[in-house]
């Protein structure tokens, strides 16, 4: 059991369609669709697609900003879910530039310390500073991040093009 996302747009085609069925990946956020199991919280989708969730049909128009707005945090939460649920996806061994491997460590040790609830997302998301939200900024910015992490920066970018594209946001359709 599992969490799927899917983005859809106006002119989507068919090819672009079938691109989004991907045996359950959780990186296949470029052809827009996001994956995660139910191992553990917290669950990233639950934040960047939020609207999805809260909506009854489980779709929901989303701006690409709103996304964007909300990815460093969701790329933090990746990785913190990544740590404490499977035990990989260790930001500690990622460095952008001389002495970040020293805020990479402080990060850890200041998200990856807490044990999360169900609805986590949403606390976490609270619990961010100013100083982690840059951090993941710039690792997004710098790609250094693992792919289960680029997989949400890809899934934004390509809901930032068919906005651009089309004049309107795509719509974000939540299962699971």
């Amino acid at each position: 059991m599992g969490i799927d996302i899917y983005a859809t747009w106006r002119g989507q085609t068919e090819g672009e369609r079938k691109a989004q069925i991907t045996g359950f990946s959780v990186v296949h956020g470029r052809v827009g669709y996001l994956r995660e199991a139910y191992h553990g919280a917290p669950y990233v989708t639950k934040y960047l697609v939020s609207e999805a969730f809260a909506s009854e049909t489980g779709e929901a128009a989303i701006p690409a900003a709103v996304m964007r707005s909300r990815l460093p945090a969701a790329v933090l939460m990746s990785m913190y879910r990544e740590h404490k649920v499977y035990g990989t996806g260790d930001p500690a061994v990622v460095t952008l530039d001389e002495g970040s491997g020293k805020r990479l460590a402080k990060l850890v040790e200041n998200i990856f310390a807490h044990d999360v609830t169900d609805e986590s997302h949403r606390e976490l998301a609270r619990a961010l500073d100013a100083k982690s939200l840059e951090t993941a900024k710039r690792l997004i910015k710098a790609d250094a991040l693992a792919p289960v992490q680029k997989s949400f920066v890809q899934f934004v970018e390509l809901c930032e093009r068919k906005e651009k594209l089309t004049g309107e946001p795509c719509t974000i359709v939540a299962s699971g």
